[in-house]
């Protein structure tokens, strides 16, 4: 019989070439030329072409975070134009019919860094209306990581409120990122965030 890790396996070897973004980031209404100049001093960002919504690659995650938050104390205001900032780590292009195994195979490797702590997933789409039913492919996500938890001997919890971690999962045409965000980076960078 198949694994949930055999399958992450398979995915894996087989993907496409990552893409090189690492960042997420989104403009609050009519300042996306404030965020692209804010944003480029810190790393290499770039449009997609989805109004408002910028990808970028960052050295260093918790580096780039901690600027922004410099930045913002030194001067109140300086990250107004920002909406919301995802960490991602892992890129990776899909076709329709392969992209739910490839994300539960994207998915697995975050349990044993969940433990028994809450958790839920959140997808956010750009493109895919009416194919990609973001909701629908949530649940079964966070399905695939109970499951694995309970294999693993975690307890597994679901907690939308307040969780100890998110699942991020970023769409942008035929790419996707997927990232973690633990409470604790949440509470240091309020910055960081998911809808």
């Amino acid at each position: 019989m198949t694994t949930i890790e055999d399958m992450a396996r398979e995915f894996r070897s087989n993907q496409q070439a990552v893409m090189d973004w690492n960042v997420l980031a989104t403009a609050k209404n009519h300042e996306q030329g404030q965020l692209a100049r804010l944003l480029k001093r810190f790393g290499d960002f770039r449009w997609t072409l989805y109004l408002g919504v910028l990808i970028g690659r960052v050295e260093d995650h918790r580096a780039f975070f901690d600027q922004l938050r410099r930045s913002e104390e030194e001067k109140p205001g300086f990250l107004l134009p920002l909406a919301k900032l995802v960490p991602l780590d892992k890129i990776f292009t899909f076709e329709m019919q392969q992209f739910v195994p490839m994300l539960k195979a994207e998915v697995v490797p975050y349990v044993d860094r969940i433990g028994s702590g809450s958790f839920y997933v959140r997808i956010e789409r750009r493109g895919h209306k009416g194919v990609i039913h973001s909701q629908q492919i949530e649940e079964e996500l966070a399905r695939t990581v109970a499951d694995v938890q309970a294999q693993r001997g975690y307890i597994h919890r679901v907690d939308f409120k307040d969780p100890d971690v998110i699942i991020a999962i970023e769409i942008v045409g035929n790419e996707c990122g997927v990232g973690m965000i633990t409470k604790p980076l949440r509470e240091r960078y309020p910055f960081i965030k998911v809808p």
